[in-house]
């Protein structure tokens, strides 16, 4: 019988649970070549690029002032002191012991460290580490001129400006070496500042654009959400339209072709429901004066006083006539299929049994070579299973040609396996998508046959009610082959 419905409790705890299955699906990972990341990365590239600006230009503006700013007071305090000490370097005999006391003074007034140096007496300087070597050849060059020059440089891995000049006629050279270290490090707490403003300003940049693209690819992703419940047959799915902007228009856009789409389907379902409902109505009709006919046309074969001349159209008539009922019932199971009322009666029955029996029924024991066990217990709904190797088998018979038709029962991978196959041509590569469908002839020069036009497409159907499948193909080494695949049970699970 069919399974029961779970309680409408258990339905109802399954409601979240399937939500949540259905929210997992949907969920998309975050991709780098997504448009989320594109969005993120344009918003980071314009504020890492606007900062850069900013802060190069700052940097280097702020630099240019603070330099020349402490070259104009350098230079003015240099020119200071050499002029005011000026007469005393020109009064002396400028020897080692008197340029170090000028060194000295100068440095007290000045506050920097000096340098004095004349032709054939050594250099008197103030700090050791800055000696007159430590000044640029072009400086020194600049500096007997007499003219008032400077240079920045770094003397042992500190800025340094030196200034220079030289005092005539004495032909004293005098250097100021000024420490750059704190202008240096003004710049580089800029510098500094600078980063962290531009890194503030990258991760606000950063935000908007995750503002931004969750503006854009929220209603993007409901978009794709309703897409797919649309395509996975939620007729009903709509999406919300928020704003005027570009996405509403294809949200409306959406909504309009799911409404028109819905009645399209609508529209189709009534016909197919109407189309059913006649087959059923016309099939149930025909089928009390086709059981009368049936009688009259047993009497009719056989009565023994028909002519000889009578004698083939009766049996054409017989014929015929049990053809109609037999197309009659297959439209009758057909339209139980369409309707979802087709009930499976499982029984416990032995498998190999129920081969023989169906092919003595039919008489094809001396035309199918079996490859069975001695039995084979199933649980099965044994009419609808007769149905199945009936057309198997009958299909094999009727295109096999002359050949053997073999007929096997295993078991694979905890599925039952029933394989009937014929040495004939085989099916068209063209007809192996279509031999299931109902009506349908892979002969199309063919315009009557025997048989309904329904048996396989039947025995597909019961196949699939049983919970498992009916496949056909071609055999390599030549002819037809169809395997019947069922889930295997216990001979005492009747569920």
């Amino acid at each position: 019988m069919l399974r029961p419905k779970p309680p409408r409790a258990a339905r109802r705890a399954e409601l979240p649970r399937r939500a949540e299955r259905e929210r997992q699906r949907h969920r998309r990972p975050l991709r780098l070549t997504g448009l989320r990341m594109r969005l993120l990365a344009a918003f980071a590239a314009v504020a890492l690029l606007t900062s850069a600006a900013v802060t190069g230009v700052s940097y280097v503006l702020t630099r240019q002032s603070l330099m020349v700013r402490i070259n104009e007071t350098s230079v003015q305090q240099f020119d200071a002191a050499v002029n005011q000490y000026k007469q005393q370097i020109d009064g002396s005999e400028t020897t080692s012991s008197e340029l170090q006391d000028l060194a000295i003074d100068l440095q007290s007034s000045g506050g920097n460290n000096w340098v004095l140096f004349k032709d054939q007496v050594r250099p008197a300087t103030t700090n050791d580490t800055l000696t007159y070597e430590a000044v640029p050849a072009g400086l020194r060059a600049k500096a007997r001129t007499g003219a008032v020059a400077w240079q920045r440089t770094k003397v042992n891995g500190q800025p340094f400006l030196i200034l220079a000049s030289s005092v005539q006629p004495r032909n004293v050279e005098v250097y100021d070496f000024v420490s750059l270290q704190p202008q240096q490090e003004d710049l580089n707490r800029l510098a500094q500042n600078s980063g962290i403003a531009s890194a503030v300003a990258i991760a606000i940049s950063l935000a908007l654009g995750l503002l931004a693209s969750r503006g854009v690819l929220l209603p993007l992703r409901r978009l794709g959400i309703a897409a797919r419940r649309l395509g996975s047959g939620k007729l009903d799915t709509r999406v919300e339209v928020r704003g005027n902007d570009e996405v509403a228009d294809v949200s409306r856009t959406f909504n309009e072709t799911a409404d028109a789409l819905e009645r399209s389907i609508a529209e189709l379902r009534s016909l197919e429901a109407s189309s059913r409902r006649f087959v059923a109505d016309v099939s149930h009709e025909l089928r009390t004066p086709l059981t009368a006919m049936t009688a009259v046309t047993d009497m009719l074969e056989e009565a023994t006083d028909v002519g000889d001349e009578s004698a083939p159209a009766a049996q054409l008539i017989v014929a015929e006539t049990r053809r109609l009922a037999r197309l009659v019932e297959d439209l009758m199971e057909v339209s139980r299929f369409d309707a979802g009322t087709a009930e499976l009666r499982r029984e416990e029955v032995d498998l190999v049994a129920l081969v023989h029996g169906c092919l003595a029924a039919r008489g094809w024991t001396g035309r199918v070579a079996l490859n069975v066990p001695e039995s084979m217990p199933v649980a099965v709904d044994q009419r609808r299973i007769d149905v199945i190797v009936a057309n198997m088998v009958g299909n094999a018979v009727k295109h096999g040609g002359d050949g053997p038709v073999e007929l096997s029962i295993g078991v694979h991978h905890q599925n039952l396996l029933l394989q009937v196959r014929d040495h004939g041509p085989g099916i068209p590569p063209d007809a192996l998508e279509h031999i299931f469908e109902r009506f349908y002839k892979a002969d199309k020069a063919r315009g009557r046959s025997e048989g309904s036009g329904l048996g396989l497409s039947i025995a597909y159907e019961n196949a699939h009610i049983h919970g498992g499948e009916l496949s056909g193909g071609n055999h390599p080494e030549g002819g037809a082959v169809f395997t019947l695949r069922l889930p295997l049970r216990e001979p005492g699970d009747l569920t």
